[in-house]
């Protein structure tokens, strides 16, 4: 099974986002971009790729106890941008942030991350530095110009508490990836995640 650690946006945050990405999206170049829908919109914290049936009981377990030692989260919606880099633009995304200073969404991002080093063999040490965004589109192959994202209508001002992390799977199609819940754990807050 093909799986990563994520926290779900919620519906009515969906909703907001999607009502700007109404207007954003003509302005991108449809024809250069495959869209995501917004029903499998989502957060990765960690993406842990193959795993085995023990691995994933494993690794559920840990997840259990990142979330259990991690505080609600109250994030917002910061801005907009492309991966990896304006020459070679593949993914566009919303940004996210904690909205205070807190850094209980990076603690957990790590704490994911750990989880997938120990249970699945350090098949997520190579992941680029974690920062929080939303995937809207991917690029239809190589897109021929520069975006100019400055084009693009403000992103609107939104914010939310994330008060649990899921455990998905990744099932490939033809017609892109589909998302499957596999297990849901509440942040209890019951202390501070280390390091």
């Amino acid at each position: 099974m093909r799986l990563f650690a994520a926290l779900e946006v919620p519906e009515a945050i969906k909703y907001e986002i999607n009502a700007w990405w109404q207007l954003a999206y003509p302005r991108l170049g449809p024809d250069l971009w495959r869209a995501v829908l917004p029903h499998q919109w989502h957060m990765t914290l960690a993406f842990y790729g193959d795993v085995s049936g023990r691995d994933a009981d494993d690794l559920a377990e840990m997840l259990a106890v990142c979330a259990d030692a991690s505080p609600r989260l109250h994030l917002c919606l910061t801005g907009c941008g492309i991966f990896p880099q304006a020459s070679r633009p593949r993914t566009f995304w919303a940004g996210v942030e904690s909205l205070s200073a807190d850094p209980a969404l990076k603690h957990l991002a790590r704490c994911c991350r750990r989880a997938g080093h120990v249970t699945v063999r350090n098949r997520t040490a190579r992941e680029a530095p974690f920062r929080a965004h939303i995937t809207l589109a991917r690029a239809n192959g190589h897109l021929p110009a520069l975006l100019d994202l400055q084009a693009l209508p403000p992103v609107p001002e939104l914010n939310w508490q994330a008060d649990h992390l899921c455990l998905f799977q990744s099932i490939l199609h033809a017609d892109g990836a589909q998302y499957h819940q596999l297990e849901r754990f509440e942040c209890r807050g019951a202390q501070r995640i280390p390091g």
